[in-house]
């Protein structure tokens, strides 16, 4: 048999980087192992996301929750978990988009209403769930926000959010500006619940430890997405 060409060898190492397979931003998180001590239990959307140290955000139907049942936990990885939480909420997907999260039900009237348009506006320096409070309060549900604001006792039960100072440009949509804050905290879940005519909801959770009143801000500049040339 003839040696194969020297050139052809050099050809086949030489394969554009183009010509590689391209994994998406989802299709990498989901191959990370999970670091958890416990052989087996309950997973949730939360946990999943504290365990993948991600930000996160989800909209659902009212009073529907992302937990699934008691399964294997050890030695999986994320997207074994994610697969395990969407199974149990038939309907829903799971996105990536800027190191955010998310999960929702495709079609959503809420998660269509969130693309609208944010207000052009600076909120400075506020905790992360304030800021997302203000925000929409500012872009179409005041008395949603209102009420979140209103059931606040003072800083310190915001003490598990980093604090934020935010930026928010032309383009920029609720849902990337929530994505934003969201990852400015680095270690939260924004939630929004859906009637199937809107949202009728708001909800933040974060899994940091308390942290010091007084403590650093992140700054969260958000603007719409870029355009092609």
């Amino acid at each position: 048999m003839s040696p194969v060409p020297l050139v052809a060898v050099l050809t086949a190492l030489c394969v554009p980087a183009s010509a590689a397979p391209k994994f998406t931003a989802l299709e990498k998180v989901r191959a990370w192992p999970v670091y958890d001590q416990r052989a087996s239990g309950e997973i949730d959307l939360l946990e999943l996301c504290r365990l993948a140290r991600l930000p996160c955000a989800a909209v659902a139907q009212k009073g529907e929750t992302f937990a699934a049942p008691e399964g294997p936990i050890a030695g999986l990885t994320v997207g074994a978990l994610l697969d395990r939480i969407l199974a149990a909420h038939p309907g829903h997907e799971a996105t990536m988009s800027e190191g955010v999260l998310s999960v929702r039900r495709p079609g959503d009237a809420c998660a269509a209403a969130l693309e609208r348009p944010a207000k052009k506006a600076r909120y400075p320096v506020r905790s992360a769930r304030v800021a997302a409070l203000m925000v929409l309060g500012a872009s179409g549900w005041p008395a949603l926000a209102k009420a979140g604001l209103s059931s606040l006792t003072g800083d310190a039960e915001d003490a598990r959010y980093q604090a934020v100072d935010v930026m928010i440009h032309d383009g920029a949509s609720v849902r990337r500006t929530l994505d934003a804050i969201a990852q400015g905290d680095g270690r939260m879940l924004w939630r929004a619940e859906s009637d199937g005519k809107g949202c009728v909801g708001f909800h933040f959770r974060n899994w940091r430890a308390p942290q010091p009143i007084e403590r650093g801000s992140v700054l969260v500049s958000v603007s719409g997405p870029k355009k092609n040339p």
